[in-house]
């Protein structure tokens, strides 16, 4: 049975539709599903009805031209490969490749096999890519995401704000007398105890809530629409009963033991608390000392 990859083409020469379609016909191990447009905002509705495999755009149509075409494709299609069809400048494919694209064509050169690895390529590429950008923005021992994405996801939520009164909160975490535990039983079980407080962070999570490691053995939450006082209390009650635990680690003997675990939390609310982001996290870090055992 073949497999089967729907592509979206940007075209607004008929023939060369018909020739496109041509040359992805008789497959014997993909069916090739292609649907035509020549208009941008045509296309748009076509990926939000449907996302497709590939998206391959001539640059050159009536409503834009040259790269503008691509610049335009890339705000609705960030994360679908994109092929090129340029009439014969490599040096256009070049810099289109640059801007985002995949890869891309030259109409004079067009074969069945170079289409066909084109679209293999393309779809191996983004999703290469795809990995590594999230390995940039990943800490490496718990996986949770890194200060790089806090810093971006900061930027997203609080442009909201500024545009929409969107509030929004952000929540410090931090591991009670981690520093003697990691004296205790040494520096691996202490690493064990990180990844476990990330996994449940993970778990207990809403989706559209960020959850990163911030440095050490402190974790930073942001929460979108999490709006007031009361809300943001047991928000935080919440996730203290979800890390306040024993853990049962093993060591490098291979001995396991139970570790008590409790974790102090310090929240601060956008709009209530902060002037600015970096005031808001100072906040919540204060308010999450406060929080920490007098003992």
């Amino acid at each position: 049975m073949r497999s089967e990859l729907t592509i979206y083409l940007l075209e607004d020469n008929s023939d060369d539709v018909y020739l496109f379609k041509k040359l992805l016909e008789n497959d014997n191990a993909i069916k090739y599903s292609t649907l035509e447009t020549d208009s941008l905002t045509e296309l748009n509705k076509m990926i939000d009805s449907l996302v497709p495999d590939v998206l391959v755009i001539d640059l050159n149509i009536s409503e834009s031209l040259g790269l503008e075409t691509l610049v335009a494709v890339r705000k609705f299609s960030l994360d679908i490969p994109i092929i090129v069809l340029t009439g014969n400048d490599d040096a256009l494919g070049i810099k289109a490749i640059q801007l985002g694209a995949q890869d891309y064509l030259l109409k004079t050169e067009i074969t069945p096999s170079s289409l066909k690895r084109a679209i293999q390529f393309a779809r191996e590429r983004l999703i290469l890519y795809t990995a590594l950008s999230q390995l940039a923005t990943r800490d490496k021992l718990t996986m949770l995401h890194n200060r790089a994405a806090f810093d971006e996801r900061l930027e997203g939520v609080e442009s909201d704000f500024q545009r929409y009164q969107v509030k929004y909160s952000i929540l410090m975490i931090d591991i009670n007398h981690f520093k003697p535990i990691n004296d205790s039983y040494g520096h691996l079980v202490g690493d064990k105890i990180l990844q476990h407080i990330a996994h449940r962070l993970q778990m207990f999570n809403r989706a559209c809530d960020f959850v990163g490691r911030f440095g050490g053995d402190e974790f930073v939450l942001i929460v979108p629409k999490l709006d007031s006082k009361e809300k943001l209390h047991d928000f935080i009650d919440n996730k203290r009963k979800v890390l306040n635990d024993q853990y049962a680690i093993q060591t490098i003997s291979d001995e396991v033991v139970n570790i008590p675990i409790t974790v102090s939390i310090g929240g601060a609310i956008r709009g209530l608390d902060g002037l600015c982001p970096k005031e808001l996290i100072s906040i919540a870090d204060k308010n999450m000392y406060k929080d920490k055992p007098s003992a």
